[in-house]
């Protein structure tokens, strides 16, 4: 529970899924964090972000013990501004002020705990994302859909079309068209296209169809493996292009991954791919894992707002704080 003389800010991250929210105080402690559903209102309705952050607040709230949350700061790491949902923010965490940030900031600052490098987010979307020691930035990938490349959603996108192309017989076989079929509980792939396209949450639920392809990949499936070994490539070139415009592809760099659903566990075939094309491209890259979740590097540029310092003494206070919070349900 936060003491009554600390101030409090609050962090966000907001992605194509879910909204996740941290309350941290002035001193490094994490009170509360809470979830709620996606708040991009680049793809949904105003009205279901906004209980998307509502959720997020409260539940956070809640854990921390706060009847009445007033935070000096909200910084809010998501691609389109956060006007549209700037009321229920104030209205529920009372905040003072309220930071634009980029996704991909939020993952570097909390990633690397530093103002300088780079950050990969690969989930439903993809981003690369770099600042210098000049404080000059650059943003690659992260166009939505359309390009995403090596994205969840991109995976799912080559994966589902190399089903069909193998369905018309325009491509190779491949294992995929069995899990599409049996996912969907149906015998002829041209049945698939209704249910398919007629998701409520056509973005979510298709990018979830990524693990068919890596399922597909890790039982050894040609076509699967392509696909990853291509996407991986893309994320890459996009990596390499953001270390370039930044000046920094000729030196050693550290890239904050991973982060996002596709790259959690660093010893996985898609992580390591991208690894080795990198350092094809960039030999002193390096992806490294975060030391913390893009939610707690929000929360630690809006610390920095007023005047926090990221001491060695703040970062291991979250770190203990954050490992004492009560697991997901």
């Amino acid at each position: 529970m936060a003491k009554k003389d600390k101030r409090v800010v609050i962090g966000f991250d907001v992605g194509g899924t879910k909204t996740a929210a941290v309350l941290v105080d002035e001193d490094g402690h994490v009170l509360g964090r809470g979830f709620g559903g996606s708040g991009n209102t680049n793809f949904i309705p105003l009205d279901i972000a906004n209980v998307s952050y509502k959720k997020a607040i409260e539940d956070a709230r809640k854990m921390a013990g706060i009847s009445k949350l007033r935070v000096a700061v909200a910084a809010v790491g998501t691609e389109p501004r956060p006007d549209p949902v700037a009321p229920i923010i104030r209205k529920h965490s009372g905040a003072g002020r309220i930071l634009h940030l980029k996704e991909g900031e939020c993952s570097m600052v909390g990633g690397l705990v530093s103002k300088v490098g780079l950050s990969l987010i690969c989930g439903t979307g993809s981003v690369g994302w770099g600042r210098n020691k000049a404080g000059q930035v650059s943003m690659t990938s992260c166009w939505g859909p359309i390009g995403d490349e090596g994205s969840a959603y991109d995976i799912a996108r080559r994966g589902v079309n190399a089903a069909f192309w193998a369905w018309d017989g325009r491509g190779p076989k491949t294992s995929i068209v069995n899990k599409l079929l049996k996912m969907f509980g149906k015998k002829d792939m041209r049945d698939v296209c209704t249910p398919l396209y007629t998701s409520p949450n056509l973005r979510k639920d298709f990018a979830s169809l990524n693990m068919l392809v890596t399922q597909s990949a890790s039982e050894g499936d040609k076509v699967a493996r392509g696909i990853l070994r291509d996407c991986a490539k893309q994320v890459a070139h996009f990596l390499a292009s953001c270390a370039n415009n930044l000046k920094m592809g000729a030196r050693p760099y550290l890239v904050a991954s991973p982060t996002g659903g596709l790259l959690k566990d660093s010893n996985w075939r898609y992580f390591k791919m991208i690894q080795q094309e990198l350092r094809r491209i960039h030999p002193g890259a390096k992806l490294v894992k975060p030391v913390f979740e893009p939610v707690v590097g929000a929360a630690l540029i809006a610390l920095d707002a007023i005047g926090v310092k990221w001491t060695p003494a703040l970062v291991a206070t979250v770190k203990a704080s954050l490992a004492a919070l009560p697991a997901r349900k």
